[in-house]
């Protein structure tokens, strides 16, 4: 473990928050420790932002269809030519999913889907309340950010934090410490001052 992941603990957690994440490259891109690939991500998510939303007449579905449109003449006239010079065909990679792979991820997708069906019918039969009001709650979060904001535009909102913020957190997360536990103690003190003062009163 480096220097950084010593230094990265908020509030007495037991591990950083690079490992929290994952510990792997995608850890360090959401940290900015690969600050080119960062870099990138965080321009792309806002070039895409634009791109779909401020631009009228450019969707994701249209951008995708175009795109895949563009390559798949420019490898076919690629091709052609190729056969037609003697020269070798476009170097296009052979992309093959193994039986074990598509039994391990279609697997995976049915413990989820049956652990949703499972807690739906625990909520319909009101055997689960705590269940019943976390999802209650989710969803009226969902409904009160729904109208204040799109989707495309909370999606991008949420890549931009999550690009961002974590990266924050790991760079400043002793002052952050510091301040969350000066604002618990002044909380503390302020509750017992109000006991005293309720005491008082009653007394």
């Amino acid at each position: 473990m480096d220097a950084s992941d010593q230094g990265c603990r908020l509030l007495g957690a037991q591990r950083s928050l690079h490992g929290l994440l994952g510990g792997g490259a995608m850890a360090d891109v959401v940290l900015w420790r690969r600050k080119e690939a960062a870099g990138w991500s965080l321009a792309a998510v806002a070039a895409s932002w634009v791109l779909f939303y401020c631009l009228p007449g450019y969707t994701l579905l249209s951008f995708v269809s175009s795109v895949l449109m563009i390559v798949l003449a420019v490898l076919f006239v690629w091709a052609k030519a190729a056969r037609l010079l003697n020269r070798p065909p476009p170097p296009v990679p052979l992309i093959k999913i193994s039986e074990d792979s598509m039994s391990k991820a279609a697997a995976a997708v049915g413990n989820i889907l049956h652990k949703a069906l499972q807690g739906f019918e625990n909520i319909a039969h009101g055997k689960d309340s705590s269940l019943f009001y976390k999802m209650a709650s989710v969803l009226l979060l969902i409904s009160i950010v729904g109208r204040v904001t799109d989707l495309i535009t909370l999606v991008y909102a949420c890549l931009v934090l999550a690009l961002t913020i974590p990266a924050l957190v790991d760079k400043y997360e002793e002052n952050i410490a510091k301040f969350l536990n000066q604002a618990s103690a002044n909380i503390q003190a302020c509750g017992q001052a109000w006991k005293a003062y309720k005491s008082k009163i009653k007394n």
